[in-house]
């Protein structure tokens, strides 16, 4: 194969892999039935992995995730990394997601913040409500790692 066919090879490849993640139609001369169901089952592979890291996301939007998800992916190219807890972080904070986040939400958010963190130092809080008032303090130290503390709320006397 001389190189300017190779690249007019590599091109359409790139082309159909984008119409596949996007859900678009494939380009001429391949068949549409066959790439929708390739890029669904792309879309579906991507989604697997962030809900196997990002369980409370997955609880949290319920019967909602796949199609959220999918709405995503279209829209979204996966991290470069590949790495599913960076790709759910960023689906977390897209539009698609939607719904506000609860507290067990707002802990994975906390915590793949914290696990993402490669460099210096990470400390964040976040005021949980359920079932309690509390303060969850995520800190991350690079000889360390990533470690939590919970502070209850004072009680009140009455």
């Amino acid at each position: 194969m001389s190189a300017p066919d190779r690249l007019a090879y590599g091109e359409r490849q790139a082309q159909l892999l984008e119409a596949l993640l996007r859900g678009e139609a494939p380009p001429a001369g391949f068949a549409a039935e066959q790439a929708a169901a390739s890029g669904n089952s792309l879309r579906r592979k991507r989604a697997g992995a962030v809900a196997r890291a990002w369980p409370a996301l997955v609880l949290a939007l319920g019967n909602d995730f796949g199609v959220r998800f999918d709405a995503y992916a279209r829209a979204a190219d996966a991290p470069a990394s590949g790495d599913p807890l960076e790709d759910g972080l960023a689906f977390a904070r897209s539009k698609q997601c939607g719904a506000p986040p609860g507290d067990d939400v707002r802990v994975e958010v906390l915590l793949a913040r914290a696990a993402l963190r490669r460099h210096g130092l990470f400390a964040r809080a976040a005021c949980l409500r359920s079932p309690q008032p509390r303060l969850l303090v995520v800190v991350r130290l690079p000889w360390l790692g990533a470690r939590r503390l919970v502070l209850a709320a004072p009680r009140t006397r009455r």
